[in-house]
């Protein structure tokens, strides 16, 4: 099962100008065992890209085929489907929050695709256990826990939804390092425990050279780069996407040039001190 991109256009009309979002973008992604990064600067075309597999947005032409549900739509063909199929993060997910408690806001969404309350019920617990939230926690206010655990209850009620695609915009903006590593980690486990294809939008290099292992790379709304991240921090057209490299590497780097280190590359700051050490070997 596939989520395939061909020859996808889609602009953006203002009052007296058209933005061109995506160019031509031709992609596939596989709903299992991947871990995606998507980068580019502002304005490349990033959001639109993930939208569009959520079927918020129709493109102007081309198709994009998700799971055998293709976009645009025939007339009267009901898209919501695709909102359970690919469940969308939104940077800041924690002000979606609005039930009475934190379990019957996780439950929202199971209830809203018609599942009964039970069922509704027993997938927002397990989708609470996933995300570390259990207990008399599940019976509180959602804005009377603290901001890390609001996020995690917003994340469990995407996850309770059971999409086959976990797309995350800008996870971890607003946490300090404490809560970034935290919540990427959370990413990682879910990733590994249930193979879902996570797609993590970010313009955070050190996250993408962490955590991803294919990066797609959009600039201008053209995909200019999609493979394997250590094919990318080597592109010779590195610099013309305009990306940071990540620290690790940057450091790697400074030390070739400073201290005659050897340049192996190193993705995690783990990995680079490991490499450090066993060069004083």
């Amino acid at each position: 099962m596939e989520i395939r991109f061909k020859k996808v256009n889609f602009k953006y009309k203002g009052l007296s100008d058209i933005t061109h979002a995506l160019k031509e973008v031709s992609l596939t992604i596989n709903h299992k065992n991947e871990f995606i990064a998507v980068v580019g600067q502002t304005g490349s075309g990033k959001s639109t890209l993930v939208q569009l597999m959520n079927g918020l947005l129709i493109p102007d032409s081309g198709t994009v085929d998700v799971f055998g549900f293709k976009l645009p739509p025939k007339r009267r063909q009901k898209i919501n489907q695709l909102r359970q199929e690919v469940g969308l993060v939104f940077q800041f997910p924690e002000y979606q929050l609005f039930e009475e408690t934190v379990i019957k806001d996780i439950m929202f969404g199971p209830k809203n695709f018609k599942k009964t309350a039970k069922d509704a019920e027993t997938r927002a617990l397990e989708a609470a256990k996933m995300v570390g939230l259990e207990g008399d926690i599940l019976k509180s206010s959602p804005f009377k826990i603290s901001g890390g655990q609001m996020r995690r209850a917003a994340i469990a009620g995407i996850l309770a939804m059971d999409p086959r695609v976990l797309v995350l915009d800008e996870p971890t903006r607003g946490l300090d390092p404490q809560g970034r590593t935290e919540m990427m980690e959370l990413f990682r486990e879910i990733h590994e425990n249930t193979k879902k294809t996570i797609i993590l939008i970010t313009h955070d290099m050190d996250l993408v050279s962490e955590y991803a292992r294919r990066v797609i790379v959009l600039k201008d709304g053209e995909v200019v780069f999609d493979g394997k991240k250590e094919e990318l921090f080597e592109d010779p057209n590195f610099k013309s996407y305009h990306l940071s490299l990540p620290t690790p590497l940057k450091i790697l780097k400074y030390l070739e040039e400073e201290c005659g280190i050897i340049y192996k590359p190193q993705y995690t700051y783990d990995d680079l001190i490991k490499y450090l050490k066993e060069g004083k070997k």
